[in-house]
């Protein structure tokens, strides 16, 4: 009874001490990895499938590695290729990447030992390529990959390239030559590179550089005997160009350039608005003085004929009323004559007196005095308000 329960804990037991043992003996590779058995610290074997695997206890140990596709992209300033000249004397900036495997881990183990070492490697076999090969072709051959006709750049309106195109014509519309053409056309319109033919262009340069790295890297990275003729262990597997840049100064030049350009534009787009603008003006006050001119006109006829209706109306009352008025007249000049203290010495022949002539006396009275050649002699005073 005593023995059946010490087997459970003689079990437990004996599992806690082999576990150690286990870990030391059987190892697991997943799908990510790559597995190198050493020995001492030498590689003896390499395990590139996923499983459980064994190993001697306490002499071979496991080294790990990376299965998946290693990206080294060159974006820190001092892994970018500067002041790299060009065969048509043009120089850049340019970033490189590359991606990279491991091939052979034993190999790798061997002669690079870890993945900083190849990654190491690898940048320095690619940007070594990249330099040789943009030193011995011209910027637009590494830009541009087809001949395909480049349009305007910049964001400039497409009138811009036809005016330029325009002044490399003749007046009957006949194309100069090719050269008159691409000297009228502004180099921020159609850059130069985009009017070179391209032979090569960027994909084959790109694959010669890479081609060109893969076959340096598959040199023997020891003088070994051993290891002579497998390379390092490592497979490149595609190289490219993420940026290509003029250096600082011609990219200031480029900008004053492109500024000068715009600062133009501006002018002259400004100018045709200006001249637009006075056109508009000119062809509105012309348009008001019209309007105005012919207002004029108009009010002046109607109004001329507004006058000789009220002339003609004011004729045909006096011709109708004319003793009527003239009296009417007379009587209100005899009334600011006659106004006030004013006195007035008039002869019996007066005009003023002329309708007091023409009234008849109101009887006859005795006329004291004077005789009868009086009249001719005595003057008629009148006084004002009397």
């Amino acid at each position: 009874m005593n023995t059946r329960r010490w087997i459970p804990v003689a079990v437990g037991v004996a599992l806690i001490l082999i576990a150690p043992l286990m870990r030391s003996v059987c190892y697991v590779v997943t799908e990510r990895e790559l597995a190198v058995l050493l020995q001492f610290g030498q590689p003896v074997a390499s395990r590139t499938e996923p499983g459980l695997y064994f190993k001697l206890p306490f002499i071979q140990e496991v080294l790990r590695l990376p299965k998946t596709l290693q990206v080294w992209h060159g974006t820190h300033e001092s892994e970018k290729l500067v002041d790299v000249p060009t065969a048509d004397g043009k120089k850049v900036e340019v970033t490189v990447w590359a991606v990279w495997r491991i091939s052979d881990p034993v190999q790798f183990v061997r002669t690079l030992r870890t993945v900083p070492n190849a990654e190491s490697r690898v940048k320095e076999f690619v940007r070594s390529m990249a330099r040789d090969t943009i030193t011995t072709n011209n910027l637009a051959e590494i830009v541009r990959s087809t001949n395909r006709k480049m349009t305007y750049t910049l964001g400039l309106p497409p009138e811009m390239v036809a005016a330029a195109t325009a002044a490399a014509t003749g007046p009957a519309g006949d194309a100069k030559s090719a050269s008159s053409l691409d000297q009228a056309i502004p180099d921020f319109v159609v850059p130069p590179e985009a009017r070179e033919p391209i032979h090569l262009g960027r994909t084959k340069i790109m694959d010669a550089i890479r081609l060109d790295a893969q076959h340096g890297l598959a040199q023997d990275g020891k003088n070994d005997a051993q290891i002579q003729g497998r390379g390092r262990g490592i497979e490149l597997v595609d190289v490219g160009l993420s940026r290509i840049e003029f250096v600082p100064q011609v990219r200031e030049a480029a900008f004053d350039r492109a500024v000068s350009l715009m600062e133009a534009i501006a002018a002259k787009t400004i100018a045709e608005g200006q001249q637009r603008k006075q056109e508009i003006l000119n062809r509105t006050q012309a348009e008001v003085q019209k309007i105005e001119g012919e207002g004029k006109q108009e009010a002046n006829i109607l109004k001329g004929k507004a006058d000789a209706d009220i002339i003609d109306a004011y004729a045909k009352a006096i011709r109708e009323t004319g003793e009527f008025y003239t009296f009417v007249r007379t009587l209100e000049a005899y009334k600011e004559a006659l106004k006030g203290d004013t006195r007035l010495i008039l002869t019996t022949d007066s005009s003023l007196l002329r309708m007091i002539k023409s009234l008849d006396p109101p009887g006859p009275r005795p006329t004291p005095g004077p005789t009868a050649d009086a009249p001719s002699r005595t003057a008629a005073s009148l006084s004002a308000g009397k």
